[in-house]
């Protein structure tokens, strides 16, 4: 028997909409134009334009820091008004409303296990619905019946979750004594981030080396504060990946360190 999946209330909303225009009011004012009782919570709205990459990154940084229940619209889309999916995931009790273009990467390689529907009922759509703006009149209309109690089936029709659009998760390699990665994501401080988890690393941290491009670390700090202001360091950073930074700097300026660019971790002497 499917469970039953109860809101409680709480709507992060990330996109790639910025802040110049409209956008991320319009589709605020349709979700609270039917559900005025929502508390809308704004990740980010600085998604690179069309930036999915980014944007599944971002989203799977933040759901688990909201309680069972909280519906996640996400709405990075530049395949809007075309034969791509609009879907509705339920994982752990949390609802994800966004496009099937691999925006939702992150939250299937994560989550114990994933429910997907289509959404496929006009019926609950804004009408009539613009073709190049469905977080509009698409995606903010259904989280506004969610809201409002609507079960996910009658919102769509269900599907196998497997067959969801996954991006090329970037590849990380382990080696004898050798870890490589990408750096996926850079933040606003410059810090580069990696999906090099703490088990993936080939040794202790004091024994080993992180290279990326020019830039050499030796040992892995615990906080930015282990080393002076301006000193390169490599820690596990609040995502739970490796990251790359500079105490009081920009290490991606500073090293010229791009996203994609390749991070090695080897242990000392090998």
């Amino acid at each position: 028997m499917a469970p039953r999946w109860r809101a409680n209330g709480l709507v992060t909303f990330l996109s790639d909409y910025g802040l110049q225009d409209s956008y991320v009011a319009q589709v605020k004012g349709v979700i609270l134009s039917h559900a005025p009782q929502a508390t809308l919570i704004d990740v980010t709205h600085l998604v690179p334009p069309q930036d999915i990459l980014e944007g599944a990154f971002q989203l799977a940084t933040v759901w688990r820091s909201f309680p069972p229940g909280t519906i996640h619209l996400a709405v990075v889309d530049p395949g809007v008004g075309t034969a791509r999916r609009a879907v509705l995931l339920g994982a752990e009790n949390h609802f994800f409303v966004l496009p099937d273009n691999g925006l939702a990467t992150f939250v299937l390689a994560d989550a114990a296990s994933v429910l997907a529907w289509h959404l496929d009922r006009p019926a609950f759509f804004r009408s009539p619905v613009a073709p190049t703006f469905h977080g509009r009149d698409v995606f903010a209309p259904i989280v506004a019946a969610l809201l409002s109690g609507y079960e996910p089936a009658v919102l769509g029709t269900p599907i196998d979750a497997s067959d969801l659009i996954r991006l090329p998760i970037p590849i990380i390699r382990r080696e004898d004594a050798r870890t490589v990665g990408p750096v996926v994501s850079i933040d606003r401080f410059g810090n580069c981030r990696t999906l090099i988890r703490r088990e993936q690393l080939p040794g202790p941290p004091d024994r080993l080396v992180v290279q990326c491009n020019a830039l050499v670390i030796r040992g892995l700090a615990r906080t930015f504060a282990d080393v002076p202001p301006g000193h390169p360091l490599a820690l596990i950073g609040s995502h739970g990946g490796l990251e790359l930074a500079v105490r009081d700097g920009n290490a991606a300026d500073v090293w010229a360190i791009r996203r994609g660019d390749l991070v090695e971790i080897r242990i000392e002497g090998s």
